[in-house]
């Protein structure tokens, strides 16, 4: 799928999430024209490692950290500042195993060839 302009800068952004969050790891990920899929994945126990008072970051705390560098980003670009871009709230779900960590890659692997079914598809 070709990324617009706003697409590229979600894109950007998502990518230099573990520049921020040293112990995060990035997994799958795609963006597609009205929202954005994507694996994180926390290293608690490099986090305690990297020195006993640091924590791992809360995924909110990721999420909510990318989202506002991406709207600064795409608002720049667009001319728009402090318009929103994101909805409020985002869809999370723990991966506990190795079967479920593949299913979820192939979901997001494949989702770009299910947007001509999409209720926003236009």
């Amino acid at each position: 799928m070709v990324l617009n302009p706003y697409g590229q800068q979600a894109e950007q952004t998502w990518m230099e999430i573990p520049e921020h969050f040293p112990v995060v790891d990035l997994d799958e990920f795609i963006v597609m024209p009205n929202h954005i899929h994507g694996i994180v994945l926390i290293d608690c126990e490099r986090a305690r490692h990297a020195s006993p008072l640091q924590q791992a970051p809360s995924l909110g705390t990721v999420v909510g950290a990318f989202k506002s560098a991406a709207s600064r980003r795409i608002n720049l670009h667009r001319a728009t500042p402090g318009e929103p871009v994101w909805q409020r709230n985002y869809h999370e779900h723990v991966i506990r195993n190795e079967k479920s960590l593949s299913e979820i890659r192939e979901y997001i692997a494949n989702n770009s060839l299910k947007w001509e079914l999409d209720k926003y598809y236009v």
